[in-house]
């Protein structure tokens, strides 16, 4: 084994490995120079600095418990980094193209939520929104802005996803099959979005990793991600299995490209789905979209009835929309709309589309600022780019999915934000890593 950097433990760590081929076998799959050079950056960083990257660490953990764990510990990250940059007087991130976006999309989010009908509402939603931001902004310049923090960072994610998986897997057993919807550790639907979303970024590297790295450690890499990919399928979830599967498909292209390894890792995949689909009739069902109401005959089927309100309240407040959080208060209140507009309003907390939403609650402003926020987004990733980097090729494709027109959850609710800007954050901070020095790579 070879390391960065030399460390006392070194020579005993060596003398461990020689007579075990499996332990080293184990050590050379697993970066261990990564977290070395995280120690090392413990013990030369500020004491605040070292501690918030130490609760940083504990994030996958605490998304497996609860929606308010997870919150906290977010939350925290943000108004940390905000007490950083006052203490360092370090304030450059606001020159950042997308952090202005997100500002002047904030701003509009404000405004629209002081005119609505229940301001005192509209604005407590508005103000919370934007730690979810923050802390993406957290992640690319303060607690993510090392390669090596972001390589332990998505070795810790893939401990926590075997949690979920091994949870999952329980369940399955307990129902005898899988088929109906999962719930995971959270007593929620939602442990899909754990792994379609939060985790999008680990399985686009282990994807890429099979792609170019020594057979051994690449069979490894396919593997993690094609159990990212079935679990998330198990879940029932087909949105964000649809999700898990394309970050996969885009990771193995937008790195480097492999023809034979690309062929070999699609036919498996065929022949995976192919398998499952015969075996388990709920699994069938799932991946057989083309036959599904909400395909064949759209404007009748649920998806659009819970659509259909949030365009009328559009057309009904064009300007300033209806106010940030105001759907799930006033739906029912919403008229049928124009006659030409088939079908028939169905009222949840959100209409279950975040472009329809944007444009509902925050008007024709807000939808263009919104849309200009995402594309900015988008666009940082995309220009990141660089030749060898893996993490900074693949990180555009995480609000490239995350944000691509969708049935979707609460734009500006509290589950779908956590799950969803703790993968864009990771993906800013993926990118940051090709601004980084030589010296400062991880090998």
């Amino acid at each position: 084994m070879k390391f960065k950097h030399h460390w006392p433990w070194q020579d005993w760590i060596v003398r461990l490995t020689k007579n075990s081929g499996p332990l080293r076998s184990f050590l050379e799959v697993v970066p261990l120079h990564s977290f070395l050079e995280v120690v090392r950056q413990l013990r030369t960083a500020p004491t605040l600095d070292a501690f918030f990257l130490c609760v940083w660490f504990t994030g996958p953990f605490l998304y497996l418990i609860e929606r308010s764990p997870a919150d906290i510990w977010l939350t925290f990250i943000s108004f940390g980094f905000l007490v950083h940059c006052a203490r360092t007087k370090n304030w450059a991130w606001l020159s950042w193209n997308w952090v202005r976006a997100v500002g002047v999309f904030w701003g509009v989010m404000l405004a629209v939520s002081v005119i609505s009908t229940n301001p005192p509402y509209a604005l407590g939603e508005a103000v919370a929104w934007i730690r979810f931001p923050l802390y993406a902004v957290a992640c690319a310049a303060w607690v993510g802005v090392k390669p090596a923090r972001v390589t332990v960072m998505l070795i810790l994610m893939g401990i926590a996803s075997v949690i979920m998986m091994l949870s999952l897997g329980l369940e399955i057993l307990a129902a005898g099959e899988p088929g109906g919807r999962l719930m995971g550790p959270y007593g929620d639907l939602v442990p899909g979005s754990f792994l379609g979303k939060a985790m999008m970024p680990l399985s686009m590297v282990l994807a890429a990793i099979g792609m170019v790295a020594r057979p051994k450690k690449a069979v490894l890499a396919i593997l993690g991600a094609s159990l990212i990919v079935v679990f998330t399928l198990f879940t029932g979830e087909r949105v964000n299995t649809g999700l898990a599967c394309s970050a996969v498909f885009l990771a193995v292209v937008a790195h480097k490209i492999n023809p034979k390894r690309i062929c070999l890792s699609g036919s498996f995949a065929i022949i995976g789905l192919v398998g499952l689909s015969n075996l388990f009739y709920g699994v069938r069902d799932k991946i057989m979209l083309w036959t599904r109401p909400e395909v064949t005959h759209y404007f009748e089927s649920d998806y659009w009835f819970s659509l259909r309100p949030g365009i009328v309240g559009f057309l009904e407040n064009p300007l300033s929309g209806i106010g940030v959080g105001m759907h799930r208060l006033f739906c029912s209140e919403i008229g049928r709309g124009p006659a030409w507009l088939p079908g028939q309003n169905s009222c949840h907390t959100h209409p279950h589309q975040f472009y329809v939403q944007l444009a509902e609650e925050t008007g024709i402003f807000g939808l263009i600022f919104g849309v200009i926020m995402i594309a900015t987004i988008i666009l940082s990733c995309w220009r990141s780019r660089k030749p060898g980097n893996i993490y900074a090729n693949l990180a555009w494709i995480v609000p490239v999915l995350m944000f691509f027109p969708q049935p979707s959850a609460d734009f500006f609710g509290q589950w779908n934000n956590l799950f969803l800007w703790f993968a864009v954050g990771l993906a800013m901070a993926m990118a940051q890593t090709s601004k980084v020095t030589e010296a400062e790579k991880t090998p």
